[in-house]
């Protein structure tokens, strides 16, 4: 319809960029060489880069802009990091300031006495598989089935080496001499043994983790246990000491993430010499602090040659994220950029509404469920309403150790105080609002697209629409779209862990996406090297559902009106030049295999042919039946 209303035909369009180096490729052979040509040509990898694609310009650009604003930053920001930064004083006080916490590591003298330290020096999670310095990490995060408030979730953690490593003799052994150089340097006796010690405690703990895989199965993470099953289910460890030392005293209700890990501790608590665990926490502590302790400790840790300056930067945003976050976003997102990614976020949210109601794989009482969940579903752009406060958070430009401990300590205490607050879908939670990236939290319900992201190619606020749509939108909508598929169907609209579609759905969903599937059984970038459809299919609806979806809202965002052509190209055509724009990559052909291997999204040619699936895409380039990418049989999906 804008295409006539413009009187320009596609292929008249097409004509215009004739002399253009895009315009040597077909656009219905090789969308994305169309697309990409000159930039695949021009762009060169960088060394010691096996692969360089938009985002990752993006994230070496915005780690610039970072290490720019902090390093000129006065306030807390400036003193946290001239602290960090200032080795000659860390070198001049040695390992005094981490000397108290050793002694009282060296006082423990019984197990309750263990049981305490443990949980003082319990560390938080984000939710991932980490291998955290604490045997247990706290992450407080919305329950499983309660909607309202806050839990604390209780994840595995503790372990120098990957869990499976410790079966390798080699790598223990490796491991067991940076034990015992980091032991001798605080001036212990025996550090050999010491370190035997520890690698033969860590081996015990190991046993007890769960496999990496096990997060991928949220109902398997789905264990709650009372105050008292711990006595019960994880005996050996004083698990009343442990939680009032953790500050968790009155808490009665725990997700324990793996139950398995928690047994393991008991036990390990239980049967393990209590000279083993000192030395197995004087170990953790001090690598937990070897940022602000000696240029020696560093090396012991493998840590020689670290650029200290992109260290102490990446410390300070640990530290002090929202408050570069505010820094960032005053300089490169002003609230005009926000309003205008917010109009974006509405007209997709509309977009795919209609999407929703006229899905005809789902079932009335399926579609009225998902319905419910976009109109919950929060989604967030660019940086919180509401900051993090940091005005309780003591910061001292003389004194980088003691900066680290009272923002770990800041850190902790919000959020425990979070268990006596209701759940707050808004809530930013490890996403810096200055980092390029997106995250979708199925509990609660919401979705955050930070300002980091939202930057040129993929996003300007002043710019063309359909090229931001095309991109920036495509990107939005594809997250939008795991609310609703097969992983989104695991959590309802107040992200209760709960399957809401039926079998008949499922069946018919699948059935949609076979033709999908078939797409991606033919492309095979060389020989004998195809893309998996199995392993690629879920993120391959999502950049359908993307394409789709974004293009609605592109059309929408028009008011009715035709959009006007810029450099020879009309609205619809500049929106699928971008939606392949946003695949780019250059990679080695060792990466192209890896990718190929193990990764759950198609490489960038392959997800840029998913314009395709779109009439549109084959009315605005003329695409004819003899081209490559034309279709026969129709992808339902969406």
């Amino acid at each position: 319809m804008h295409r006539r209303a413009l009187g320009l035909t596609a292929c008249a369009a097409a004509l215009l960029l004739a002399g253009s180096a895009a315009a040597q490729v077909r656009p219905g052979d090789d969308f994305y060489a169309y697309a990409n040509e000159a930039w695949l040509k021009s762009t060169p990898l960088p060394a010691g880069r096996a692969s360089l694609d938009t985002t990752a310009m993006l994230r070496d650009e915005a780690a610039v802009r970072i290490r720019g604003l902090v390093e000129t930053a006065g306030g807390r920001v400036g003193d946290y990091h001239a602290a960090w930064l200032d080795a000659a004083a860390i070198e001049a006080r040695g390992l005094a300031p981490i000397r108290a916490e050793l002694s009282a590591i060296a006082a423990i003298r019984d197990r309750k006495a263990l049981a305490a330290h443990l949980g003082r020096s319990m560390r938080l999670d984000d939710g991932g598989n980490s291998r955290g310095e604490s045997p247990l990490r706290l992450w407080v995060h919305q329950g499983f089935h309660d909607g309202e408030r806050y839990m604390p979730h209780l994840m595995q953690g503790g372990l120098g080496l990957p869990r499976g490593d410790y079966a390798d003799a080699a790598k223990v052994a490796a491991y067991r001499a940076q034990v015992a150089a980091v032991l001798t340097l605080t001036g212990l006796d025996d550090a050999e043994a010491r370190a035997a010690r520890v690698t033969a405690l860590e081996t015990v703990l190991a046993a007890g983790h769960a496999p990496d895989g096990h997060n991928d199965d949220v109902f398997r993470t789905d264990n709650s246990w009372g105050r008292a099953d711990f006595a019960t289910k994880a005996p050996g460890l004083d698990w009343g000491a442990y939680f009032d030392a953790a500050g968790l005293r009155g808490r009665d209700a725990f997700v324990v993430w793996q139950p398995t890990a928690a047994t393991g501790l008991g036990a390990a608590v239980e049967s393990q010499p209590l000279e083993a665990w000192r030395d197995y926490l004087v170990f953790h502590r001090l690598k937990q602090s070897a940022g602000v302790l000696p240029k020696a400790m560093h090396d012991a840790l493998g840590l020689a040659g670290e650029d200290r300056g992109k260290a102490a930067v990446t410390a300070t945003t640990a530290a002090l994220g929202d408050d570069i976050g505010r820094l960032y976003v005053a300089k490169y997102f002003p609230p005009s950029s926000k309003a205008a990614a917010q109009a974006m976020v509405e007209n997709l949210r509309t977009a795919f509404k209609a999407r929703l109601e006229r899905a005809d794989w789902m079932e009335p009482g399926t579609r009225a469920a998902a319905l419910a969940k976009l109109a919950a579903l929060d989604i967030g752009v660019g940086y919180p309403d509401r900051w993090i406060d940091y005005s309780g958070l003591e910061v001292r430009r003389d004194d980088a150790f003691g900066n680290l401990r009272r923002a770990e300590a800041h850190a902790y205490r919000r959020e425990v105080a979070k268990l006596s607050q209701p759940v707050d879908p808004g809530q930013w939670d490890g996403l810096p609002p200055q980092w390029p990236g997106a995250i979708i939290r199925f509990s609660p319900n919401a979705i955050q697209f930070s300002a980091g992201i939202l930057q040129p190619p993929y996003f300007d606020p002043g710019g063309d629409a359909a090229t931001n749509y095309g991109s920036a939108g495509a990107g939005m909508a594809h997250e939008i779209s795991h609310s609703f598929d097969e992983l989104g169907n695991l959590y309802d609209a107040k992200g209760r862990l709960g399957k809401w579609w039926t079998e008949q759905d499922a069946a018919r969903f699948h059935a949609a996406a076979a033709p999908l599937a078939a797409q991606y059984a033919g492309y095979c970038p060389k020989p004998g090297l195809c893309v998996k459809p199995a392993q690629v299919l879920g993120e391959g609806i999502g950049d359908l559902a993307g394409l789709r979806v974004a293009y609605d809202a592109y059309v929408l965002s028009l008011g009715g009106k035709p959009d006007v052509v810029k450099d020879g190209l009309t609205g619809d055509q500049r929106f699928f030049r971008s939606f392949a724009r946003r695949w780019r990559r250059v990679q080695t052909d060792a990466a192209l295999q890896r990718q190929i291997a193990g990764d759950i999204h198609a490489p960038g040619q392959y997800r840029a042919a998913m314009v395709r699936n779109h009439e549109a895409w084959v009315r605005a380039f003329d695409v004819q039946p003899s081209d490559r990418l034309s279709v026969e049989e129709k992808v339902g999906l969406w």
